[in-house]
């Protein structure tokens, strides 16, 4: 077998309405210079002589890059061990096809399936209380159990989580400032305005004293959940005492390193994501539904963020829970008529 030729589409696919910050919210900066509407994604395709194809997806950038392809024309796809292949591009796409010749779903090659279906959360921009309210009652109507918002501190942040409360009460609300809480001080008090609720801060404040969560995590009944980055991080946290839950950054073998440890101090994680279409989402829900302690709700939100996923079959069904394929590879199909109609110029 070997890989004949690689395929390149650029797409651009606009979010819904309700979805990105309200007016008077928008944030512009140096990794976000323009609207998220402005985003794009490779599509990237991976044919052999076989007839197999691989699918992937780069991660979301600004303007335009340079055609990812590399030396893999004439490559043998067997040749590539797994465990080297990262969580982006024409990886995910080798991936694909080493689970479509060892007829494998992805998920056993991250080490077997742990679970069968993983619990996702509704995702909303900064924005007001009003709109956060109707936010909220669509996430209800969609049968999702959480939301996660965007904010910082100099928001009417309480008011917000109040209207998304009496919009969908047994909404769980992940608030996600970006460490813009600032201070234990603040974190505290918003948390002694939110008592009683179902809340999880997410990066609440800074991380360059994890000493700080530590008495976060003992001060207060909302759970605290630190955004990581590598294992070295996850090991720190737990062996302090520092978080409640973990929201893990990495979406390939870096997240199953990072559960497992997390999992060794009996401490719950979720996927991260940076709010990418189907193929990206279907990769990161494999290596979720392998780690047994991803339980909180993931990041797995573009189908239903975004105006389509570019998959033929939405990966989040009625209940807020995204099954995991069983088919081999990723498991699931591009819409080659969305595809097209969201292709734009590289």
């Amino acid at each position: 077998m070997k890989i004949t030729h690689l395929e390149r589409t650029v797409v651009s696919v606009p979010f819904l309405p309700g979805i990105l910050p309200a007016p008077g919210f928008e944030e512009l900066t140096p990794a976000y210079p323009e609207s998220l509407n402005c985003r794009r994604q490779d599509v990237l395709r991976i044919r052999t002589d076989t007839g197999l194809t691989g699918i992937g997806m780069s991660g979301p950038y600004f303007g335009s890059q340079p055609d990812p392809a590399s030396d893999l024309i004439g490559r043998d796809p067997r040749e590539f061990e797994p465990r080297q292949l990262g969580g982006g591009g024409y990886d995910i796409a080798l991936l694909d096809l080493i689970g479509k010749i060892v007829d494998w779903p992805l998920y056993r090659i991250f080490g077997g399936q742990a679970q069968k279906s993983v619990l996702v959360d509704y995702w909303i921009a900064r924005m007001g209380p009003e709109e956060s309210a109707d936010a909220a009652r669509q996430a209800v109507a969609l049968g999702f159990r959480g939301i996660k918002i965007k904010c910082r501190w100099e928001d009417a942040v309480a008011d917000r989580v109040h209207a998304i409360h009496a919009a969908g009460p047994e909404l769980r609300v992940v608030l996600d400032p970006g460490e813009r809480f600032h201070t234990v001080a603040q974190t505290l008090e918003l948390a002694r305005e939110l008592e009683g609720l179902d809340i999880v801060f997410e990066d609440p404040i800074p991380k360059d004293d994890m000493e700080n969560y530590r008495r976060l995590v003992e001060e207060t009944d909302v759970i605290i959940a630190p955004h990581l980055q590598n294992p070295r991080q996850v090991i720190e946290v737990v062996h302090r005492g520092a978080a409640d839950a973990i929201n893990v950054a990495p979406s390939d073998w870096g997240f199953l390193d990072m559960a497992r440890i997390a999992e060794a101090g009996g401490i719950p994680v979720w996927q991260a994501s940076n709010v990418d279409l189907g193929v990206f989402d279907a990769f990161r829900l494999h290596a979720s539904a392998a780690a047994p302690n991803c339980t909180l709700g993931s990041d797995l939100c573009g189908n239903f963020v975004h105006e389509h996923s570019l998959l033929k079959e939405p990966l989040v069904g009625e209940d807020g829970y995204a099954v995991v394929p069983d088919a081999p590879g990723l498991g699931v199909e591009l819409d080659e008529d969305a595809v097209r109609a969201y292709t734009v110029s590289p």
